[in-house]
């Protein structure tokens, strides 16, 4: 036999001897793959097309790396983005801590859903939980019923970190029990806000939120006249007039709210938007005759929660999106104005 041939022959045999015994073995590989899960301080929600999920689980205060999404939502009168690009969350320890739930309606997205917690953040605060118990249009008479028999008729908004997700057909229950709030809203629905009669189940609403949040903050939120040239079916309520009107919601607000120990504040929004029209901008804050203008109008209520929430200045916001550049001196003072004069407006012109 040749020497190649016997070469040939040997050397396979060689390797499975050696394989046989342990010679030699696969490399393991030494790094694993990156999973990256995106935490909230009270749940983890996975928005589908078809369904929503929603995982409860322990406080967590590492920094995590997240992936934000876009959710899109109709609501009353126009659609709510909610866009946040992909951010690092920041250890909620370090700074100052904020938790509010609004139980509204469409005006309660205009003020709170789009500006607010970029407002905290700018200032300061790292511990932020926003939620919104939403039902369009919806009334001071039905919040009442619906909190009275847990009725799982709400979309419950919730941000933890920047980006809003919702939880469909859901009962007020739900917010309350995965989270301990610090301030919680009521309002009534736009078109009875100046309406005294509408606001019999007050207390009695205001009893449930106080069963549910011993500790937490109450607060009136009063909301806004419409544009003048508003086509809302409920203008005529106020004789299709923007001053009537505004003067009906304050006029009620401190015969039907002020006399109540159970709510411990009032956000001035109609206030600071009726006096932001008195600037150089105009009856123009509006998108639809009632609902704020995504811009200075929305911005012009967030700011007035921001600074009758916290009881900062406005110059502690340092988020001025370039939808609000060049009023931002006409917005500080509308909001300030408001909040020294809650029921009466301050020209700024």
């Amino acid at each position: 036999m040749s020497r190649i041939l016997r070469a040939l022959i040997v050397v396979p045999v060689l390797a499975l001897c050696l394989t046989a015994c342990g010679g030699t073995e696969t490399p393991t590989p030494t790094t694993k793959p990156t999973t990256t899960t995106s935490v909230t301080e009270n749940e983890v929600t996975t928005t589908t097309e078809a369904q929503t999920n929603t995982t409860s689980l322990p406080t967590m205060k590492t920094t995590v790396e997240k992936t934000t999404t876009t959710h899109t939502k109709n609501v009353q009168g126009g659609i709510t983005h909610t866009t946040a690009e992909p951010t690092t969350t920041k250890d909620k320890s370090a700074g100052k801590a904020i938790k509010v739930l609004a139980v509204g309606n469409s005006f309660s997205v205009d003020a709170m859903q789009k500006h607010l917690f970029p407002m905290l953040e700018s200032a300061g605060y790292t511990d932020i939980t926003l939620g919104n118990l939403y039902i369009g249009g919806c009334s001071l008479d039905t919040h009442f019923g619906n909190l009275k028999n847990h009725s799982k008729v709400y979309t419950y908004y919730l941000n933890t970190d920047g980006d809003w997700n919702a939880t469909d057909a859901t009962d007020a229950s739900t917010a309350f029990n995965k989270v301990k709030w610090d301030v919680v809203t009521i309002q009534q629905v736009s078109s009875d806000s100046g309406r005294p009669a509408t606001y019999a189940n007050l207390a009695a609403t205001v009893d449930i939120l106080k069963t549910h949040e011993p500790q937490a903050k109450i607060l009136w939120h009063m909301t806004w006249a419409y544009q003048q040239n508003s086509t809302h079916w409920a203008f005529a309520y106020y004789n299709k007039d923007q001053m009537t009107m505004y003067n009906a919601i304050t006029a009620t607000v401190q015969e039907k709210v002020l006399p109540l120990s159970t709510i411990n504040g009032v956000i001035p929004s109609g206030t600071a938007i009726q006096n932001l029209r008195t600037s150089a901008l105009g009856d123009t804050l509006t998108s639809d005759g009632h609902h704020l203008l995504d811009s200075y109008g929305d911005y012009t209520a967030a700011l007035t929660w921001f600074c009758t929430i916290t009881g900062e200045k406005p110059d502690a916001v340092t988020y001025r999106p370039a939808s609000v550049a060049g009023q931002w001196n006409a917005i500080a003072a509308a909001v300030e104005n408001a909040i020294k004069t809650p029921y009466a407006v301050t020209p700024l012109t």
